[in-house]
C-alpha cells in the first residue's frame, strides 16, 4: 500500500468507520485506492505542466518551486475527490440552506451508492439506466472510472 492508500485508510478510520467494515477487503481496497490515486494525481500534474508556458528568464530553482507548487495543487485536488470524503455523521448536505429537501435526498442517495460502487457492494449493471445516469450526474470522471460508470466501461458491459 502506497501513502495514498495509508492516508486514505487513516482518514477512513478515523471518519468513515461504518464504511470500512462494509468493505470484503479493506487492505486490498486501499491499496487499489492508493495505486489509483498516484495515478491521478501523475495524470492531473502531467496535464498542468503542458498547460502552463515557460516562464522566460525564470531560474531552475523557481522553476522546481512552480512545478512543485502544480503538484501539491494537484495532490489536493485528487485527495479531496477521491480520499478525503466527508464523515459518515457530517449533515452539511442537510444544513445547506440552499438545497431543497429532495436535494439533499437526491445527494445522500446519490453518495451511498456511489460509495457502494467503490467498495465493490454493487455494480452498475445492479442499477436501471435511469438510476445510473442519476449517479452520473455532476460526478468527476476519475470517479466515473473508479466506480465503472465511465462512458467507455459502461459501453463495453452495453450499459449505455
Amino acid at each position: 500500500m502506497n501513502q495514498y492508500g495509508r492516508v486514505a485508510k487513516q482518514h477512513w478510520e478515523e471518519h468513515r468507520p461504518g464504511s470500512i467494515e462494509q468493505i470484503d477487503d479493506p487492505e486490498a481496497f486501499f491499496a487499489e485506492l492508493g495505486s489509483d490515486v498516484q495515478e491521478e494525481v501523475r495524470v492531473q500534474w502531467t496535464a498542468a505542466r503542458l498547460a502552463v508556458a515557460a516562464i522566460a528568464g525564470e531560474s531552475y530553482l523557481d522553476r522546481v518551486g512552480r512545478l512543485q507548487q502544480l503538484r501539491h495543487e494537484a495532490e489536493g485536488e485528487v485527495l479531496r475527490e477521491l480520499v478525503l470524503l466527508p464523515a459518515e455523521d457530517d449533515v452539511d448536505l442537510a444544513d445547506d440552506p440552499h438545497l431543497t429537501d429532495s436535494e439533499v435526498t437526491e445527494e445522500q442517495w446519490r453518495e451511498q451508492h456511489l460509495h457502494d460502487l467503490l467498495a465493490g457492494r454493487s455494480q452498475p449493471r445492479d442499477f436501471s439506466p435511469s438510476e445510473r445516469e442519476r449517479l452520473r450526474s455532476g460526478a468527476p470522471a476519475r470517479l466515473l472510472e473508479l466506480t465503472g460508470l465511465s462512458d467507455e466501461l459502461l459501453g463495453r458491459q452495453g450499459l449505455l
